[in-house]
């Protein structure tokens, strides 16, 4: 009994003192499946088996084979796939294929490892039913028209003729996805004309048949030919407007604003109550910078949720709305208030949450170092704005209250108490920026925009070829970009482009970053010829 005490007690001891690690398999698996067979084989000439067959160098497994895999020319009918075994894959073909054509199986992201997931996104097989295989190809790259940010996940549609209403109903001829990166590549391409088009596909139908869809389209036809190479596309790609107006949403907000969203830009709109027998209601528009949306704010709430109202615009009625309000709205209006620079002065603006009807300046108080600061009100443009002008001096810091009652909104409500600290910065505080622009067109006019890290617009002007520099003073300090817009009709915004007849406008951003610095004074000379970043 002593001995199996002590064996009992020596496991115990053993096992107290070994140590507790994790048992480790080398190093991960960062390599994608590797084609070692194919039946038929790559390449094939004279291709007409209905089956083919994959073999790899390790075991895998399918993802999503119908979304992620690229088959060009498109198949009229999906192929079924399955794996069999561990290490291969069997593709039956549904569709008869088109007689002396180059066919290309992107496998991309659609197939991987077991193990570790890993994919091979140029894994391709391809073969001919013709005699030889096509050897042509093109590459580019996709960017937003509006942010020059690649765009990632477009298809990138070829036809073989100008007939642009095959993008709308009919099928490509060659297709590929751009990369991460907005670049793509068109492999085993014919001789011929080809038209170019982009399209965010939202329903996998590898039509251009949706409103929220983007697409890019190039102006010209595209030439292959073995005797001469086509230069790197650039392709932009952006949202149409779209051709006819119609209102796409439409809510009531918090603060008793009947918002509606339109499919286009609108210059004005009209709402009749096609109800209301007496009395008089009036709505205060309010747009959005793109003027595709707009705050309709109702000169009387009572009742004003039993009408019915009709939107219409210069070209006729547009839809029939209901006024519904999901909350009750607040009492009280809110207040927000912000400093806005002037070149020898500044603004403090007033933003109330609903139409002002009325204000009291004699219970809006400014204080500048405790002492009495001078100011004049102005209504703004803006329905719900209130500027104050005064006399702010750099370095000073301003003491604002409003009492209660100093707003009035058109509802009757009224704001509470607010106090704000406000001030600008001494001009050793901040920066200046000089722009200058070289190659831009004389007969155009442009919009350059200084933007924060979220590109929003700090600043902006207005250039043409007669005058192509911009100088901004009492910038705050921090890392800015540049963005340059061709506003083609001149309207002050950037414009959207219309599919097949009008590209976007052009939007250039500088290839550098400009880092605004206090008391320094910047210049920054800008080629247009410079190639896009």
């Amino acid at each position: 009994m002593g001995i199996d005490r002590l064996l009992i007690m020596g496991s115990l001891l053993l096992v107290s003192c070994a140590q507790v690690g994790s048992i480790t398999g080398g190093e991960k698996d960062v390599v994608p499946p590797q084609l070692v067979s194919a039946t038929p084989p790559n390449g094939s000439l004279h291709f007409n088996s209905s089956v083919i067959r994959l073999g790899f160098d390790e075991r895998i497994q399918l993802d999503r084979f119908r979304d992620k895999a690229l088959i060009s020319p498109p198949l009229d009918a999906a192929p079924d796939v399955r794996i069999v075994g561990s290490k291969d894959i069997e593709i039956r073909l549904n569709a008869p294929l088109a007689p002396n054509t180059t066919y290309t199986f992107n496998l991309g992201s659609a197939l991987k490892d077991l193990a570790e997931g890993n994919t091979s996104p140029d894994l391709t097989y391809v073969f001919s039913t013709g005699s030889s295989l096509d050897s042509l190809g093109l590459v580019g790259a996709v960017v937003n028209a509006f942010t020059g940010v690649p765009e990632p996940d477009l298809f990138i549609l070829l036809y073989a003729t100008d007939d642009t209403s095959t993008f709308r109903s009919g099928r490509p001829t060659y297709m590929t996805r751009s990369r991460a990166n907005g670049t793509f590549a068109l492999d085993y391409l014919p001789e011929g004309q080809f038209r170019a088009y982009a399209l965010r596909d939202k329903n996998a139908n590898l039509r251009y048949d949706l409103p929220n869809e983007d697409v890019a389209f190039l102006d010209q036809l595209i030439t292959l030919s073995a005797a001469d190479s086509v230069a790197p596309l650039l392709m932009r790609s952006f949202l149409p407007e779209s051709p006819a107006q119609s209102v796409r949403a439409s809510s009531v907000t918090a603060d008793g604003a009947l918002r509606v969203v339109l499919a286009r830009s609108a210059d004005t709109v009209v709402v009749r109550d096609v109800a209301r027998t007496g009395g008089s209601l009036s709505w205060i528009p309010e747009w959005n910078a793109t003027r595709d949306t707009v705050l309709l704010w109702p000169s009387d709430t009572t009742l004003v949720s039993e009408g019915t109202y009709q939107l219409s615009d210069a070209d006729g009625v547009l839809d029939t709305l209901k006024y519904r309000p999901v909350t009750r709205m607040p009492f009280h209006t809110g207040i927000t208030v912000a400093m806005i620079e002037g070149p020898d002065s500044a603004w403090i603006r007033l933003r109330a949450s609903r139409p002002i009807e009325r204000f009291d300046a004699v219970r809006i108080r400014c204080e500048q170092d405790s002492i009495a600061l001078p100011f004049t009100p102005t209504r703004s443009n803006e329905p719900r704005t209130l500027l104050l002008h005064a006399k702010v001096d750099p370095g000073s810091s301003v003491s604002l209250t409003l009492l209660p009652k100093s707003i009035h909104d058109i509802y009757g409500g009224t704001n509470d108490t607010l106090r704000a600290a406000l001030g600008r910065a001494l001009g050793s505080a901040t920066g200046s920026l000089r722009i200058a622009l070289q190659d831009l067109p004389s007969d155009g006019s442009f919009i350059l925009q200084l933007l924060d890290a979220q590109r929003r617009v700090i600043r902006e002007g207005v250039l043409d070829g007669t005058s192509a520099s911009i100088a901004w003073d009492r910038l705050d300090p921090g890392i800015r970009s540049l963005r340059l817009i061709d506003d083609v009709n001149g309207n002050g915004r950037w414009d959207t482009g219309v599919l097949d007849v009008l590209q976007p406008e052009r939007t250039w951003y500088h290839a550098e970053l400009v880092n605004i610095r206090a008391s320094w004074d910047i210049t920054v000379d800008w080629s247009l010829d410079e190639p896009d970043p």
